[in-house]
């Protein structure tokens, strides 16, 4: 009997400092335990949708990314004007992460770099394309950040340009050009092709 207990006691410490050692992984670690949630669900991407997008909604912080991505427009913005914003611009990434996601799933990553500062990082990777005639590299930075245990993604570079900053400059133009409400028009159109 005492044996039994001996032996649940440590399992259960077991599981515990596992459960520990997940959350309290290390930027790179933690994109490489992504990658490797989502990489099998790739080869039925269409019926494992949903799985998908729950690991990229751990991998990416979208509130962070589309106040960051409206720059100095979102506090002009009513509390529901930057809810629709939000929802629209997320649903956007989501649909293109799905597509990019299924199209790249045969590339090879390369984890280069990881330059931790307190609780921010970039993580350096490098993507080997194979499919056209010949081999692409693409460098993809991920500038992240320590939410309670666990890292998240606040930006991307992809070849030295940001994802924010890339959108930041589209949605400012558009704004400025044709409105708020042309802009979200827009989205929406672009969300529902």
């Amino acid at each position: 009997m005492t044996t039994l207990k001996i032996l649940l006691v440590s399992v259960f410490l077991t599981m515990s400092l596992s459960a520990a050692a997940l959350a309290d992984k290390g930027p790179t670690d933690y994109l490489k335990s992504l990658d490797g949630q989502i990489k099998p669900l790739l080869t039925k991407s269409d019926q494992n949708k949903v799985k998908i997008l729950k690991i990229v909604k751990k991998m990416l912080d979208f509130n962070r990314l589309c106040k960051d991505s409206l720059g100095k427009h979102w506090e002009t913005r009513t509390p529901e004007e930057q809810k629709d914003f939000t929802e629209t611009l997320t649903a956007l990434i989501e649909k293109n992460v799905l597509k990019r996601l299924t199209n790249t799933k045969d590339n090879e990553v390369k984890y280069e770099s990881e330059n931790v500062k307190g609780d921010t990082a970039t993580v350096i990777t490098l993507v080997s394309d194979t499919s056209g005639p010949r081999p692409v590299e693409i460098e993809i930075a991920y500038k992240m950040e320590k939410k309670g245990k666990n890292w998240i993604v606040v930006d991307m570079k992809t070849d030295g340009i940001s994802l924010v900053s890339n959108y930041r400059s589209q949605f400012n133009k558009l704004i400025e050009k044709e409105g708020w409400d042309s802009m979200m028009k827009k989205m929406k159109d672009k969300l529902a092709e």
